[in-house]
């Protein structure tokens, strides 16, 4: 039994001091004058114990249940009570053998609620007295002026206080609950039975397509076999034709090693030979003379020329035969293209005019259709048909997206697997990792650090590694311009070589120069010592003339040195220009004012620059002659009085000579600034790319170092890292989890699970979408239905069908047109042209090579003849070395005749790389058409093979096939995965509903189950109360009786409970009637009645005795005593004979502030 041992109030009402109040175990009563505060203690219970209303309190707002401060006084600023509570039993859930509850009011109206000084929420303080069986709105407690109302009340709200005390309250929540529950039982068969319907008539429609699509499917499969195994005969063929192509390259190519290694024999014969033949005119050029020697290499170098000459005809010859076949082959490959253009133009006109001619028809039938429906008026039905048509393309679009979102939810279940799956390999090697820290942590750091350099180097590794291809990058940019610059810098250098080489041409100026060592005072010749512009080089080569070939010398006797060494060694004759005994002529004024004239480019002396040591051999060269832009200038300025040569070659003489005409580029000349300039220019850049390709490579190497000292130590800690593992039984991804990954892991989760729920909405949301769409569709069905005659649907739909197949057949056309026309212009026009430029190309190179041919025929007639007449010359040098000439000739006829062989077997050669080559052509376009079919092939992996038929079979096999596949017409290839996921989805309905069934069954039988016990439970509580109240009112009134009754006792929940009252006579009389006395003993009776079946542990009665006379209060007073030791009471009364039976009184009183005060007394 829970007692109340003590109750605090400070603050609270007019208890604005502390005060406390120490309740007795059973008989407590609290007496005082009117308005002395008596009710606050009652109220300051109620506030405690958590009652809601400030007016069931007697205050007009929470605020006020603080002390206001009266007339002096100042309002406190808050109120506070608490309350004690024995808790020996155990009768609420704390281990505290006292339970202390507070509740604190403030000023703006907050309550604080407090167990055991922790505060709480109203809530869980409820849940916490409730667990102990307090509620502030039970009926033990009893507040002033509220006594009469158990009488009062209505049968209904007196009928709910049974219900409670009899304990159904918790058959009422479960009826409740199964009601609810049936509800939504109710509600989701609906839902079930209307999707159900759709799902049936979906599911029949679906079939039909299904069916259709399983048809279409074994149709393709066919199809596909087919064509896997025609294409698998096609590559079979093709394999052979490519293996015979390989096995007669090999043959061939072997030939060729063997002809080659024949010429290789007699390559080395040939270098023998030359030896020989080397030796022999070493013998001759020492007993012979240097002419005679010069003349011999003469004709050996016409013979090789002419052997070389004549090999490169013959090689020409072979190319040209190889241009010829490739021409003829590009030519035949060219009108097969063509041919077969033609052939696809003739079906894409064919399938042009089926389509205009589907076209009519569907206009046709569409005019037809129209007067139909106009003749049998059937419009309104085609405005449903069209809603039908709408309603169709909605619910396929809502399909279409529901079976996107499934997928996305398959991907996302997916996910989640793999991530719960993750966490727990996570928690398993962190677990792992831990574990093993504990026995191993030295080793586990080691490990640890050991990873980290690991990451770290290759981190380093790749960065070099990244350095490195760039370092390649750049040499591979550096080094082709570099070679590019030194090409540039030899075609340059060779520009100057041959200039140079031409004009040091004869045999006296070549011995002089280039023995400049042994003549010092010989400076060069004319032209090498001139630079000049590119503009004025032909002009200024014209106007030096035979005297650019001169020889500066310093003086005279250095000019008279060489002559005489020329004649000493009878090397011919040249002439110099000593600088000290030239005479140059003088310019006149009249020379000088025309250099300035229009058209006159200037005096050629001031257009080349030179040593000014070295001008007097050039105003030997040049005099005064003038360059001009044209022969037309020099005409102007005069004929016969000036010396001009004009900037494309023309000479005008002061003695009127004119020389002109077509000019070629001259053999000499001087060198020109712009190549000298270039030349320059160039070779800066070859050093400066030269200085960048040395860093770059130096870097390269130090970086290569590098990677090589990275690489060897990341496979040395690799090494050590899995040594380590192994030894510490972790794998290499152990170490790399940790909470923060598993952190990472649960985020990724959870947003998963949140895509996932939002996506089932979605879907849900889709299929309620879908499912009117379906009921609105077979509504306007059925108006279809009732609007249209049966016989003229059939025949509207017959059209409708032929229009919607020919329509079919026009796309199909436009398909196979546009293919065509794809293929024609994607595909076969790019290779004529491709085919074209090629022939174009190859004619080009024919003419070139036929330009050669004719030039080298003409070279090697002359060649021949020249080699006949220094050959007659040679006769007679030979005859006077017979025995070495027979020998060489001997040497050089074997040598003729192995390199006549080698010709001969190079010739062979070629031959067969010619057959080669055109073998290569057809088997590079064997494995060109094979690559093409195993590449269509690769498409049907896994078809099996039919490798019984024979290809002609299989062709007319995939052309029947084909066939009946166009005319099932369109065909919905997703009915085949819908179907079956609709189905699953039917029977999962049907499951659905049958369990939803039975479930309803179930929640029926637990209601009526409920209802039984419900009933059975309050009857029998029902019948001891009324036992009860008869027998306490009988002891607080000894005239008349009283009694319950049930308005409705068949079934007592549909009606109230009646308190009937018989003071006097036969008659009850009506509640309203009895006296305020009466009303308050019939009251207490009820009130004891229910303490008499169920006990509380505390009654709170304030001032029930009120309207009891003496006697009566007596009775009460005795009547609370005896049952003061099954509870504990708290009563107010004014009554002696109530406080004469209390065992504790609490007097209260009030002072002029309105503070209450209380004295107790125990008796």
């Amino acid at each position: 039994m829970t007692l109340m041992k003590k109750l605090v109030m400070k603050g609270f009402k007019s208890f604005a001091n502390k005060t406390e109040l120490v309740f007795g175990d059973q008989f407590n009563c609290i007496l005082g004058p009117n308005g002395s505060g008596k009710s606050n203690v009652l109220d300051a219970i109620c506030f405690v114990l958590g009652k809601g209303s400030s007016k069931s309190l007697r205050a007009e707002k929470s605020a006020n249940l603080i002390y206001n401060g009266g007339k002096k006084k100042n309002p406190m600023k808050e109120g506070m009570v608490e309350i004690f509570f024995d808790n020996k039993k155990k009768d609420f859930p704390s281990d505290e053998p006292i339970v202390k509850i507070s509740r604190i009011i403030k000023s703006n109206g907050q309550s604080i609620y407090k167990i055991n000084d922790k505060t709480r929420t109203r809530n869980q303080v409820l849940d916490f007295l409730a667990a102990a069986k307090i509620n502030p709105d039970g009926y033990n407690i009893i507040l002033q002026g509220d006594i009469v109302k158990l009488v009062e009340m209505t049968p209904r709200e007196r009928m709910k206080i049974v219900e409670e005390i009899a304990g159904i309250g918790i058959y009422e929540e479960k009826k409740q609950k199964a009601v609810k529950e049936l509800e939504n039982v109710e509600n989701r068969l609906n839902e079930a039975n209307i999707i159900l319907t759709e799902r049936k008539t979906y599911l029949a429609e679906l079939k039909k397509e299904r069916d259709q699509a399983l048809k279409y499917k074994e149709l393709r499969d066919k199809i596909n076999e087919n064509k896997a195994s025609y294409l698998f005969h096609q590559i079979k063929k093709k394999e052979a034709e490519e293996a015979r192509f390989e096995k007669r390259n090999k043959k061939h190519k072997d030939k060729i090693d063997e002809i080659q290694k024949e010429i290789n024999t007699l390559r080395e014969l040939i270098s023998k030979k030359k030896e020989e033949i080397s030796e022999i005119n070493k013998q001759i050029e020492e007993k012979g003379e240097k002419e005679q020697v010069a003349l011999h290499k003469e004709v050996e170098s016409l013979k090789v020329r002419l052997g070389t000459n004549k090999a490169r005809v013959d090689s020409l010859k072979n190319e040209l035969a190889k241009l010829a076949e490739r021409k003829k082959q590009l030519v035949q490959n060219k009108e097969e293209i063509a041919n077969k253009i033609k052939i696809l133009e003739k079906e894409k006109q064919e399938y042009i005019a089926e389509k205009e001619k589907g076209e009519k028809e569907i206009a046709s039938f569409e005019k037809r259709i129209k007067e139909f429906k106009e003749k049998n008026r059937i419009g309104s039905a085609a405005d449903i048909e069209k809603e039908i048509e709408e309603a169709d393309q909605k619910a396929e679009k809502i399909q279409e997206e529901i079976q996107e979102l499934r997928h996305e939810q398959q991907e996302l279940l997916r996910e989640k697997d793999r991530l719960e799956f993750q966490i727990k390999t996570t928690d398993e090697k962190i677990s792992k990792v831990l574990e093993i820290e504990k026995e191993h942590k030295a080793e586990i750091l080691k490990l640890k650090k050991k990873k980290e350099d690991f990451k770290k180097i290759t981190l380093d590794l790749n960065k070099a590694l990244n350095e490195d291809s760039s370092l390649a990058s750049q040499l591979g940019n550096a080094r082709p311009k570099l070679l590019k610059v030194q090409e540039e810098i030899t075609k340059l250098k060779a520009h100057n070589m041959g200039v140079k080489e031409q004009i040091s041409g004869s045999l006296a100026v070549q011995k002089i120069i280039s023995n400049k060592k042994k003549f010092p005072g010989v400076f060069g010749q004319v032209h090498e010592l001139g630079t000049v512009s590119s503009k004025y080089a032909t002009a200024l080569e014209v106007a030096a003339g035979p005297r650019i070939k001169s020889i500066v010398v310093d003086n005279d006797k250095t000019a008279a040195e060489c002559i005489k060494y020329l004649k000493a060694n009878k090397l011919g004759t040249a002439t110099f220009l000593p600088l000290n005994k030239l005479r140059p002529p003088v310019i006149d004024e009249k020379t000088k004012k025309l250099a300035k004239a229009n058209g006159v480019e200037g005096l050629a002396l001031d257009l080349i620059k030179f040593d000014p040591k070295l001008k007097k051999a050039f105003q030997y060269v040049f005099g005064s002659t003038l360059i001009v832009d044209s022969i037309d200038v020099a005409r102007r300025l005069g004929i016969g009085e000036i010396r001009a040569a004009t900037l494309d070659g023309d000479l005008v003489e002061k003695s009127g000579a004119m020389i002109g005409g077509y000019r070629k580029k001259l053999p000499f000349g001087f060198q020109q600034s712009e190549v000298m300039a270039d030349i320059t220019k160039k070779e800066q850049e070859e050093e400066d790319l030269q200085k960048l390709i040395n860093v770059l490579e130096k870097r390269r190497s130090d970086n290569e170092k590098k990677i090589q000292s990275l690489r060897e130590k990341k496979a040395e800690l690799e090494g050590e890292i899995i040594k380590a593992e192994k030894s510490l039984h972790l794998d290499s991804s152990d170490l790399s989890v940790n909470k923060k990954l598993k952190e990472e892991l649960k985020k990724d989760l959870a947003e998963v699970e949140k895509k996932l729920s939002s996506l089932q909405t979605k879907i849900s949301s889709s299929n309620s979408e879908l499912a009117k769409i379906k009921i609105e569709k077979q509504k306007l069905k059925e108006k279809v239905s009732q609007l249209r005659n049966p016989v003229l649907l059939a025949e509207l739909n017959t059209f409708e069908q032929k229009k919607q197949e020919i329509r079919e057949s026009i796309i199909k056309y436009d398909a196979e047109i546009k293919n065509i026309t794809a293929q024609i212009d994607s595909m076969l026009k790019p290779e004529i042209e491709n085919t074209d430029k090629i022939i174009k190309q190859h004619e080009k190179e024919e003419e070139e090579f036929l330009k050669e041919e004719e030039s080298l025929k003409a070279q090697i007639e002359r060649d021949e003849k020249d080699l006949r007449e220094k050959e007659e010359k040679e006769k007679t040098f030979m005859s006077k070395f017979k025995s070495l000439f027979s020998q060489r000739n001997k040497a050089n006829d074997e040598l003729q005749k192995a390199e006549n062989k080698i010709i001969l077997k190079e010739e062979e050669i070629r031959g067969i790389e010619q057959k080669t080559n055109s073998i290569s052509l057809e088997e590079a376009k064997v494995k060109a058409e094979l690559s093409a079919l195993r590449e269509e092939f690769k498409q049907f992996d896994g078809v099996p093979i039919n490798k019984e038929k024979t290809e002609e079979q299989l062709k007319r096999e995939i052309w029947d096939f084909e066939r009946m596949a166009e005319k099932l017409g369109a065909i919905n290839m997703k009915a085949l995965e819908i179907y079956e996921v609709v189905e699953k989805e039917y029977k999962a309905l049907l499951d659905k509903k049958e369990k939803l069934l039975v479930e309803k069954e179930d929640v029926i039988v637990m209601m009526n189950e409920i209802e039984t016990k419900k009933k059975d439970i309050f009857m029998k509580t029902f019948r001891h109360l009324e036992e009860n109240f008869k027998k306490i009112f009988s002891q607080l009134t000894t005239k008349g009786e009283a009694l319950l009754k049930l308005e409705n006792p068949e079934n007592p929940f549909e009606g109230g409970l009646e308190i009937q009252v018989r003071l006097t006579g036969k008659k009850f009389i009506d509640m309203r009637s009895l006296s305020g006395g009466e009303k308050t003993l019939t009251a207490l009776a009820f009130l004891f009645a229910v303490q008499e079946f169920e006990p509380a542990s505390f009654y709170i009665l304030d001032e029930v005795d009120a309207a009891l006379d003496k006697r009566n209060s007596e009775k009460l007073a005795s009547l609370i005593r005896s049952y003061s030791n099954k509870a504990q009471y708290l009563i107010i009364s004014h009554n002696d004979s109530v406080i004469s039976e209390a065992d504790n009184l609490y007097g209260v009183s009030m002072n002029e502030d309105g503070i209450s005060k209380t004295v107790s007394l125990k008796i």
